[in-house]
């Protein structure tokens, strides 16, 4: 584990995962069913849903399954890696690489409940359609605090670092 935190404190590292993160998102953003992506919403109902995967038909639920297992799940360990790389350098603390991990653990329960909603549909689980709403929610609230996290750590260490100190006694 050290020896992958190492790698991510080289900035080539960086650019590489950033690069592969960028890359991803367009792979996400072409095969994913934008409309219909269970994945970007937030705080769905299960009725909101059911309704989705009814309005994707058949052929599109199938493609959705495999986006989620072939490009999303894959695209877990990428964020991952950059976020806890990005976090390492701009707040050398330990405990806040929990957070993209948390992020990550959100997203594969996600998937996991969007596959069980896709493989059991018709049949409406609502157990699963609330536990996805559930993941997908907290993930993005849990993302949100990232990008908090992140850009303070950008403006600390590359804003304000290089400001002259002022003086306002006068």
């Amino acid at each position: 584990m050290k020896t992958i935190f190492k790698k991510l404190d080289k900035s080539s590292y960086l650019l590489l995962l950033f690069a592969l993160f960028i890359l991803f998102n367009f792979l996400l953003i072409y095969f994913m069913p934008k409309d219909y992506a269970l994945d970007i919403r937030f705080a769905y109902s299960a009725s909101e849903a059911f309704g989705v995967l009814n309005s994707m038909g058949q052929n599109l639920r199938k493609k959705y399954l495999l986006v989620i297992w072939l490009l999303d799940t894959p695209y877990l360990v990428v964020y991952l890696l950059l976020l806890v790389g990005l976090i390492r350098k701009l707040w050398k603390n330990k405990v806040l690489i929990y957070l993209p991990l948390a992020i990550v653990l959100l997203d594969f329960f996600e998937n996991l409940m969007v596959t069980g909603l896709l493989l059991s549909f018709p049949s409406e689980n609502m157990v699963l359609a609330y536990l996805a709403s559930f993941f997908t929610t907290t993930k993005w609230v849990c993302v949100a605090l990232c990008v908090v996290f992140l850009l303070t750590g950008l403006v600390k260490n590359y804003v304000l670092k290089n400001q002259p100190d002022l003086d306002l006694n006068g």
